[in-house]
């Protein structure tokens, strides 16, 4: 039970550093175009470097651990993208061929984070 709310106080604090780091490159990024503009590139900057640390986290030995993923991927990177403003861009906005196009890349992202991460555990392994 105990490590239940250890694993708990880890996502919770990586969530917090997670939405600061978030908050602090969104309002810099978004400073550089006006609204919408600012605010996608801003909500895309996000979510694609959250998405390849994401996929770093995920299989990078430096991460192997319950605790650390917990801390590492379900936290800090859970709470640095933001999938729920994506959702609301799409309801203002609706689908636009940026938001696909950065859905799209998100993807890429993570798979660039795994296969990064995979590089450096097959390094680690031999």
């Amino acid at each position: 039970m105990l490590a239940n709310w250890r694993v708990a106080g880890l996502v919770f604090i990586g969530g917090a550093i997670g939405s600061m780091l978030r908050h602090v490159l969104h309002d810099f990024v978004a400073g550089f175009a006006k609204y919408p503009e600012g605010e996608m590139l801003a909500l895309a900057t996000v979510n694609l470097l959250g998405s390849y640390f994401l996929g770093l986290v995920v299989r990078h030995p430096l991460f192997f651990g319950d605790l650390r993923q917990a801390f590492f991927g379900t936290g800090l990177a859970g709470g640095f993208t933001t999938m729920s403003a994506v959702t609301m861009f799409i309801v203002v906005e609706d689908l636009t061929s940026d938001i696909a196009l950065m859905l799209f890349g998100a993807v890429i992202c993570f798979a660039a984070g795994w296969h990064q991460g995979r590089r450096k555990a097959k390094k680690k392994a031999a």
